[in-house]
């Protein structure tokens, strides 16, 4: 028996960046997507957005998907940069320890809200940076910086293992990272 990611029927996959890009690492997942779409191409059953900082409303882009990769800053102590990968069951079990910044509550009161309602994702996946800071103005750290780099090939990877086409663009696009401040250092590009 095939798995369903090797199967030949379509799969609905969201990659979703998530926070806001004037607080400094907050702008992870933002950055993160922004950087993902510049250097890799997924095939046409794969969204990839930057969703700002949204509460309940982000219930239409998690809805009866079959993979959602959803990527934020997360606070779990560790230190700055530190990336964790979270599974759905670990972001609902944990929801008192795992503190992703400000979205917390929309994304799981819409995945409790989905799964009654027998439309959540098949999978959910949280690709998290520990931020150094959250401040107005602050910029994105280096530490998040370094982060965002490898936070890109494991999204691609995890595209990759079940079986969702993603491959590295033959020549980048150049991103469009506004936000960050003048002299910053740019991220990486693989």
């Amino acid at each position: 028996m095939k798995s369903l990611w090797h199967d030949e029927a379509l799969k609905h996959v969201s990659v979703l960046g998530i926070g806001n890009v004037l607080l400094g690492d907050d702008g992870f997942g933002p950055l993160v997507v922004e950087m993902f779409h510049c250097q890799y191409e997924c095939g046409s059953s794969v969204e990839v957005l930057d969703l700002g900082t949204p509460g309940l409303d982000i219930a239409p882009y998690l809805y009866d998907r079959d993979l959602v990769i959803l990527i934020d800053a997360v606070h779990t102590g560790n230190v700055p940069g530190t990336l964790c990968l979270f599974p759905s069951e670990e972001l609902m079990h944990h929801r008192r320890q795992l503190h992703m910044t400000g979205h917390d509550p929309g994304i799981q009161e819409s995945i409790a809200h989905l799964r009654l309602a027998g439309h959540a994702p098949s999978e959910l996946i949280v690709v998290g940076a520990e931020p150094q800071w959250c401040e107005f103005g602050e910029g994105i750290s280096p530490s998040v910086l370094i982060a965002a780099s490898a936070a890109i090939v494991i999204i691609a990877g995890l595209l990759k293992e079940r079986g969702i086409l993603c491959q590295q663009r033959a020549t980048s696009i150049k991103p469009r990272i506004w936000w960050l401040p003048e002299g910053s250092p740019t991220p990486a590009l693989v």
